[in-house]
């Protein structure tokens, strides 16, 4: 795990829509699929969405979001090894979907 990877939700391919306490799905303009995400994914995914479209109104460029980053915004405090490798995991599965893209900082 690079703590260095800089995630960013690919929205050029997929949207997002979420219900509160219950998780949400990814829907991929691609092939019409939708795929059904935890709560948390879904909170992860929200906070990587919004943070992006935020620094792209902000900076007229999208700026990606490192495991570390998105750790400590969704828990409030600094996260230990173990919190940031669980959302990297996360990220690493999204990402295999295509969900998530990322590059090196």
């Amino acid at each position: 795990m690079s703590l260095t990877m800089q995630y960013a939700f690919n929205s050029s391919r997929f949207a997002l829509r979420g219900w509160a306490g219950h998780g949400g799905v990814v829907y991929d303009d691609a092939d019409s699929a939708l795929y059904e995400v935890s709560e948390s994914a879904f909170e992860l995914l929200s906070l990587l969405r919004d943070r992006q479209l935020r620094s792209a109104v902000e900076t007229a460029e999208t700026a990606g979001q490192t495991a570390p980053q998105l750790t400590y915004a969704l828990m409030g405090e600094a996260p230990d090894d173990s919190d940031i490798a669980l959302v990297a995991a996360v990220l690493d599965n999204l990402k295999s979907m295509g969900v998530v893209t990322c590059r090196s900082a």
